[in-house]
């Protein structure tokens, strides 16, 4: 499954660049995850915890970063599991920033697949989900960068 969001914020790319390496504030943002850490300079550990139909998932995320170009771009896989056997493999999360004339552009592109339980309940439910998740994260995120 694929999801995408472009929106605008009223910051520089650096100013944004710098939100999303704040670990504590993209946790704030991003609905359900209750923490994320670095392991080392490419490797970090997600938990996120969220209900899914008549499921709550709580499931650890090992991400890896497999390309970044600083202040524009970075690209980010990984794969975690929970202990009623649900997996997730992210194929890719890839984030782009683009300097405009009022701001910065920011772009996402989540490509992934579920497995276990929660894939029996089928892609409509998932991705209405996911698609709330992205709602509020985009929210959040532009409300974050206009705080600061």
């Amino acid at each position: 499954m694929e999801l995408a969001d472009r929106f605008d914020v009223p910051s520089t790319p650096d100013q944004v660049w710098a939100l999303f390496w704040d670990l504590p504030r993209v946790a704030m943002c991003l609905p359900g995850c209750e923490s994320i850490e670095a392991v080392d300079d490419t490797a970090y550990k997600a938990r996120m915890v969220q209900k899914v139909g008549p499921f709550q998932i709580a499931m650890d995320i090992d991400l890896t970063i497999d390309e970044m170009h600083e202040g524009q771009q970075v690209v980010v896989s990984g794969s975690g599991k929970d202990r009623m056997g649900n997996r997730l493999k992210l194929s890719k999360l890839s984030l782009d920033l683009e300097e405009g004339s009022s701001g910065t552009g920011v772009a996402y592109t989540i490509d992934f697949t579920l497995y276990g339980k929660l894939a029996a309940l089928g892609s409509s439910v998932i991705k209405r989900k996911a698609e709330d998740i992205r709602v509020e994260f985009t929210k959040r995120i532009i409300a974050e960068l206009a705080s600061s």
